[in-house]
């Protein structure tokens, strides 16, 4: 006789994303570095302050980019009606990469001009687009975690939604390896996809 498969609630997986998500934008301010007095005495404080643009840049690109994953995941959440382990570690493994996000940031904020810098920052969110991907896949696959009138359609929506970022994604990847310094500004058509104009998920009524 087998044993029967355990599901679980998802009160206690959405606390511990929330305080990940909230803890790594968090993190990210102090990749801001406050201009030094001798600088300041040099050239003036506002010039000081401009000459950190790329730190500005790159915090607000990654802030936006942890806010879209953020609302992915509530979305996803609420879809969701139980959880079960292979879902919990996938999405275990998915904060793991989240947690990630201050240090590539950081690295790119330092290192914009190179290559490697740039690649590490946009390959951080493919692999974040992917788990968001497998996630979906593992919890709509045969109504695994959502509920039995879960229409094909909004499983392909949701689907679609995705992969959306994650091309995106590979093209900023792509970027990386010819204008480095530049490439984060890929992620700035994800505003301009029809998927990221609406709800990124919805649930049916």
């Amino acid at each position: 006789m087998s044993a029967k498969k355990k599901f679980f609630s998802l009160n206690r997986i959405e606390a511990l994303s929330d305080g990940i998500f909230a803890i790594a934008m968090t993190i990210l301010i102090l990749n801001i570095s406050v201009p030094d007095k001798e600088i300041v005495e040099k050239i003036g404080l506002l010039k000081a302050i401009l000459n950190n643009a790329i730190e500005f840049y790159t915090y607000f690109l990654s802030f936006l980019l942890l806010g879209i994953f953020w609302i992915i995941q509530r979305q996803q959440m609420s879809i969701f009606i139980k959880t079960d382990q292979k879902h919990m570690w996938l999405t275990v493994l998915l904060l793991m990469f989240i947690c990630l996000v201050p240090f590539s940031a950081s690295i790119f904020s330092d290192y914009s001009e190179e290559n490697v810098a740039a690649f590490i920052f946009c390959s951080n969110m493919f692999i974040i687009g992917l788990f968001f991907l497998g996630i979906w896949h593992y919890a709509t696959k045969d109504h695994r975690l959502v509920a039995a009138d879960f229409s094909r359609d909004e499983i392909f929506n949701g689907r679609r939604n995705v992969l959306a970022f994650v091309f995106v994604a590979i093209l900023a990847m792509g970027a990386a390896l010819i204008i480095p310094a530049y490439s984060g500004m890929v992620f700035m058509l994800i505003p301009l996809l029809k998927p990221f104009a609406r709800k990124i998920f919805s649930t049916k009524a």
